[in-house]
């Protein structure tokens, strides 16, 4: 017989599981085209700080509208985003701060979610947070393996990417908990949370969950919508991320040299 645990556990994975299966298709999108965006930039520093300034209004603002029954205050991010660019940028990076188009155009949504329904603008919460508990973790342990900064043993690297990866990767309910980012060297302090991640994804799975329950139609229908558009809003400021393209050709063009390079030293070497 199930305990009253159980049954509760239960009842979250079938909220967790309905809303992902919702946004199954638009999180797949929004996932090929990070991975092909960033294929060979995420080690690029100045990409990284400028995909870190990008997203920066956006959590601000749900930290900056939301309260902390909807978004308890150790998952708040904006000072830690604040840190690393005064790393990446330096402390007059406000100087010439703007707010970019596509960033403009989120915000102006977020505003008219906002006036709708906090518990609207909640689902933006939900996965954005999310998101930096998850493929933020991953993103930024391959940027510090690349700088040698990960802890852990080398030849263990490509082991734990492997187990990182979905046993399907069609379906997203079946994505593995990325490693933890251990320490906070200068550079990572967005991405770093003291406390356990698994403890923290909790809160906000019971969160969602306390809410989600008890949607009538209309609203579930609403929340849906709003989750969806989170990774159609991502998507288009991912596109805005600059200096891509430069380290994405400067990457291959190393790997293509390097490849040359061994063909000519076999050809030498056979004559």
């Amino acid at each position: 017989m199930a305990t009253a645990k159980e049954d509760k556990d239960d009842v979250d994975m079938v909220y967790t599981k309905e809303l992902r299966a919702a946004t199954k298709d638009v999180h797949k999108l929004s996932d090929v085209l990070v991975n092909a965006k960033f294929a060979f930039a995420l080690s690029d520093d100045t990409v990284w700080a400028d995909g870190l300034l990008s997203f920066y209004e956006i959590y601000k603002f749900l930290e900056n509208n939301l309260t902390e029954e909807l978004l308890p205050k150790e998952l708040h991010r904006v000072k830690e985003f604040e840190k690393d660019f005064d790393y990446f940028l330096g402390e007059n990076w406000r100087d010439t701060y703007e707010i970019r188009p596509a960033v403009k155009k989120y915000l102006e949504h977020l505003h008219e979610v906002n006036k709708k329904s906090k518990i609207l603008l909640f689902a933006y919460a939900y996965q954005m947070y999310m998101a930096l508990m998850s493929g933020g973790q991953l993103l930024q342990k391959k940027r510090m393996m690349a700088r040698k900064l990960w802890p852990d043993k080398q030849e263990n690297i490509q082991e734990q990417i492997d187990s990182e990866k979905p046993s399907n990767p069609d379906d997203l309910t079946t994505r593995p908990m990325p490693l933890q980012v251990p320490i906070c060297p200068d550079g990572c302090a967005a991405t770093y949370f003291p406390e356990k991640i698994s403890d923290l994804k909790a809160k906000l799975r019971t969160i969602l969950n306390k809410h989600y329950g008890n949607f009538d139609e209309e609203t579930k229908a609403d929340f849906i919508e709003e989750s969806r558009n989170v990774f159609i809003y991502n998507s288009d400021v991912v596109r805005s991320v600059k200096g891509v393209n430069r380290a994405n050709i400067r990457k291959l063009a190393i790997v293509v040299l390097f490849f040359v390079s061994i063909y000519f030293a076999i050809k030498l070497a056979r004559h």
